[in-house]
């Protein structure tokens, strides 16, 4: 596929949440859009956690974007110099679940919105979970936490009930491998 030619960019939203820039860009076959936007948003790292039950976290939070409560796997945003993936999901698990694991694995990077945003989804497998502390939240952050079967888990992805796409990729690829 040819790419797309930037013509002009200009900044409209510059916050430690989000950049917005509004593009002029030609595609290949000469056609012009003035005012294609891109979105950028922090990096995240999101994490398929399960206990030696079998079972999955999970956490059901309201979503501003779409007034409701959404069921996701647990994950949370880089924050401004963080590289390292890993270390933002052990944190994130603790924070939102309680729990922790030593038994991790990269599962790779998922794209969100193709289309317009330009972040990716870190997503990681962590083995063996178990609690040791109460959730820490940020003060922004109200959720439950949910401990279900992941036969379970994966039911409610082809149900819709979990639609994120992290999350269905995330429930999707550890019942493949684990055989459920």
């Amino acid at each position: 596929m040819r790419k797309w030619r930037k013509i002009h960019s200009e900044p409209l939203v510059d916050t430690h949440w989000a950049q917005v820039h509004r593009d002029s860009v030609e595609l290949p076959n000469g056609c012009r859009i003035d005012d294609f936007y891109t979105v950028t948003i922090n990096d995240a790292a999101a994490i398929v956690a399960l206990d030696d039950a079998g079972n999955i976290l999970l956490k059901k939070e309201y979503r501003y974007c779409y007034d409701r409560d959404l069921i996701e796997i647990p994950a949370g945003t880089f924050e401004r110099g963080e590289t390292d993936g890993l270390e933002v999901a052990r944190r994130e698990l603790l924070e939102e679940t309680g729990y922790i694991s030593e038994n991790w694995q990269y599962i790779g990077a998922t794209v969100e919105s193709s289309a317009k945003l330009t972040n990716q989804m870190h997503i990681y497998f962590a083995e063996h979970c178990r609690k040791v502390s109460e959730q820490k939240l940020d003060e922004t952050e109200e959720l439950e936490v949910l401990v279900v079967p992941l036969v379970q888990a994966v039911e409610m992805v082809m149900r819709g009930e979990i639609c994120c796409n992290s999350s269905a990729h995330g429930i999707l690829w550890a019942a493949r491998k684990l055989g459920v």
